[in-house]
């Protein structure tokens, strides 16, 4: 039996030899901020930075409490190593599953290396990639271009995914756009970011709780007008089907599809208009009010006045104020920062709603950003299912500059 179990394991050397692989060993440790985890499934994927060839692994060996090992077999090269899975454990006396995930770039696989030298340990963390709530799928904000070379802003759009496996409403749900621009940074004084998200407007989806059902996986558009664009220009979209559309009655100009409900605009000024700032600047999130607080208590208990200095280089520096309000984080399901390379100077969330920024332009009236979207990144889970990516980092959950998914 010993003598049988050598020759197989010198075979699958040899033929490990004859192809050139190696032998690659990956421990996994379970998160330590959860009680008693137990691996359940995993999902490995190696893939090398030279040639973009996968390898995929799903089998798994415990390897001692809270600890577990995957082996490949690899070309020697540079490898990145993503990996999901999914966990069981102790939470209030009960046990909870959770997703779990880790991810390191760079790996050297060498050859004729020894075990130590083809192996890594990771530490993996309780995932935030399959949210259980709203996201936002996709900003189209830029607008597009006429076959004429014009302008042309009312086809933008948000579009909004139930990220959970089970029914949700979109009832309250808020569209709120940053009170502060990713292109401009100041020392505003109170500094509430830790705390809050400076908002200057918001869109909120009426209903009175379990009005407007969204299946698991199902989206909600949210059109600046629902309207058949195309029909105005041949580079736009169909919007008539939007479930939502925003509608200022104050403005002589703005048309209401009567087939498609009006979003509640809050904040804005007689004479405003609101539209997604069409290069990027502004960051938007949605969420809800919390228990108790009406939107008239919202705009009265939470307006925030920041001040700052505003520094012309030539003139001097001016003492300014803006009109804000402060929505709570807690009360935030999701964020996005949006920007441009040329000229980004900061995200204007806290890092704990989002850590990065995405974008459609590279520099500032960048001719090119028409007709594209930032649209976020799906990604299948050890379960079988195909969530939306979301690590609360814009940068590596979303597509800049991807084609615009109603387009």
């Amino acid at each position: 039996m010993i003598a049988a179990a050598a020759l197989m394991t010198a075979a699958c050397r040899k033929e490990s030899a004859d192809d050139g692989k190696v032998d690659f060993l990956l421990t996994v440790r379970m998160p330590i901020s959860v009680e008693n985890p137990v691996l359940k499934s995993i999902g490995v994927t190696f893939t090398d930075v030279a040639t973009g060839g996968k390898t995929d692994v799903a089998e798994f060996a415990s390897a001692g409490e809270g600890t577990y090992t995957v082996a490949a077999s690899l070309l020697p090269g540079s490898y990145n190593v993503d990996m999901s899975g999914v966990i069981v454990y102790t939470s209030g006396g009960a046990e909870v599953e959770s997703y779990i995930e880790a991810s390191r770039e760079g790996v050297a696989v060498a050859a004729g290396g020894t075990t130590a030298d083809n192996s890594l340990t990771v530490e993996t963390t309780v995932s935030t990639i399959a949210s259980d709530d709203f996201v936002i799928e996709e900003i189209f904000f830029t607008g597009s271009l006429t076959p004429e070379g014009m302008q042309y802003y009312g086809d933008q759009y948000i579009k909004i995914t139930n990220n959970s496996d089970r029914t949700l409403y979109a009832d309250g749900l808020m569209i709120m756009q940053s009170a502060f621009m990713t292109v401009d940074k100041y020392d505003y004084d109170p500094d509430v970011m830790d705390e809050y998200f400076s908002i200057n407007s918001s869109l909120m989806i009426p209903g009175s709780g379990t009005d407007y059902p969204v299946a698991a996986g199902a989206s909600v558009v949210v059109a600046i007008t629902a309207l058949d664009h195309t029909q105005y220009n041949a580079n736009s979209i169909d919007l008539s089907n939007a479930d939502f559309e925003y509608f200022n009655p104050l403005d002589d100009e703005d048309v209401d599809n009567p087939e498609v409900p009006n979003v509640i605009c809050s904040f804005l000024e007689e004479g405003d208009y609101w539209a997604f700032h069409n290069r990027g600047f502004t960051s938007y999130a949605i969420g809800r009010l919390g228990e108790g607080v009406t939107a008239e208590k919202f705009a009265a208990d939470y307006y925030y006045a920041p001040k700052y200095e505003l520094v012309v280089p030539g003139f001097g520096s001016f003492p300014m104020d803006t009109d804000a309000w402060k929505f709570p984080n807690s009360w935030v399901i999701d964020a996005v920062n949006l920007s441009i390379e040329e000229q980004f100077a900061w995200i204007v969330t806290d890092p704990s709603l989002d850590s990065g920024w995405t974008y459609c332009g590279k520099v500032d009236g960048d001719q090119t950003r028409y007709g594209k979207s930032v649209c976020r990144i799906g990604v299948a889970l050890p379960d079988g299912r195909t969530v939306l990516k979301d690590t609360n980092n814009s940068t590596a959950d979303f597509t800049p500059e991807a084609v615009p998914s109603l387009m």
